[in-house]
């Protein structure tokens, strides 16, 4: 994960399975767990989502917070990050026709993965190859957390991509050993040294070459241009209007007051009103189409009141909502609703 492309898009495989973790060994609440973490209540229904960068950022630093009495369970955690699951870039890596190249698509699109060390891929005449880590930003909180969710990570990663095998020669860690290492162990079938200098994953000789049992050459060319799409358009969005715009498409509760949105994006409420009317709008008229958005949402989906919807959007009174609807949208809000559903309806 890359801090200066916090506006990506990456699936919510990590929620889910911070999540899990902390259901079935800490019982903490996941709502609870969100609001604690400063960030809108995290959905995770049956079908997967997406989140921020930032946002999956922040989910991270909480769960190393909220777990850090329990350390045993972060290599834990770290071996439930499945390949198939990190969306486009799963799938660049998983069809590429070698392994070298699968993990070079990895360093190159970091952004895209959830790790919190940047690495960097070297190659060996031999075709030994090592992926090398720096940290120069991790914050010492999260220093031990990233190291141990990333050794069992990678270990899934590799096994997912090679159908089972691990070509490792050593793996290095600038980390002490995790507490109940002695039984972990057995998930790596290389010597791993702690406490070292540099965090290292060195890959054996012919490693680079070996082929990959779902490699497609179409396929890979097709998942990594999404990939490289995804990651200019985080890198290009990076307006204020842009930003605020991304956190109040995923409000799920009351949307934020001007001083709650400055705090989200680190400004002042002073500096967030100038640097809007630079990008040529204001706070309110953000709003209101944050509000328009989710009204039309709802409407179209049919299954709450004109009462509920008003509450939803941030009315107090149905009747402020349904001149606020029409204002927007030169229709009343039961009008829209059933040319919505008509057109629904033709199209089901």
């Amino acid at each position: 994960m890359d801090s200066n492309v916090l506006y990506a898009t990456l699936p919510d495989l990590s929620a889910r399975i911070m999540r899990s973790a902390l259901a079935s060994q800490t019982r903490v609440d996941w709502d609870d767990f969100c609001r604690t973490s400063h960030i809108r209540p995290v959905r995770l229904d049956a079908n997967s989502g997406q989140l921020l960068a930032q946002e999956e950022l922040q989910l991270q630093k909480s769960f190393a917070a909220c777990t850090a009495g329990a350390r045993t369970m972060w290599f834990d955690v770290g071996l439930r990050y499945r390949a198939i699951k990190f969306g486009e870039l799963g799938l660049a890596m998983m069809t590429s026709r070698t392994l070298g190249e699968a993990l070079q698509i990895a360093c190159r699109c970091q952004a895209l993965t959830y790790s919190l060390i940047n690495y960097r891929y070297a190659s060996a005449p031999n075709g030994a190859f090592a992926l090398i880590g720096s940290y120069g930003k991790l914050s010492e909180d999260l220093h031990d957390f990233s190291h141990y969710r990333d050794l069992g990570a990678i270990r899934t990663l590799v096994a997912d991509l090679m159908g089972g095998d691990l070509p490792l020669e050593r793996v290095t860690l600038a980390a002490p050993p995790p507490p109940d290492w002695e039984q972990q162990r057995h998930h790596l079938p290389c010597p791993v040294q702690f406490n070292a200098e540099q965090t290292e994953w060195v890959f054996k000789p012919g490693a680079a070459k070996l082929p990959l049992p779902m490699a497609d050459h179409d396929l890979v060319t097709l998942y990594s241009s999404r990939c490289d799409s995804i990651l200019r358009r985080a890198q290009t969005d990076g307006t204020i209007k842009g930003r605020l715009a991304a956190r109040l498409s995923r409000s799920e509760s009351d949307f934020p007051t001007a001083g709650e949105a400055a705090r989200m994006l680190a400004l002042s409420e002073r500096t967030l009103h100038r640097r809007l009317a630079e990008e040529g709008t204001r706070f309110s008229a953000m709003i209101d189409e944050a509000r328009y958005s989710r009204a039309r949402e709802l409407l179209a989906e049919g299954q709450l009141a004109i009462e509920q919807i008003a509450v939803a959007v941030g009315f107090a009174e149905p009747s402020s909502f349904s001149r606020a609807f029409k204002r927007w949208s030169g229709m009343g809000a039961l009008e829209y609703r059933r040319q919505a559903q008509t057109k629904n309806n033709r199209f089901a």
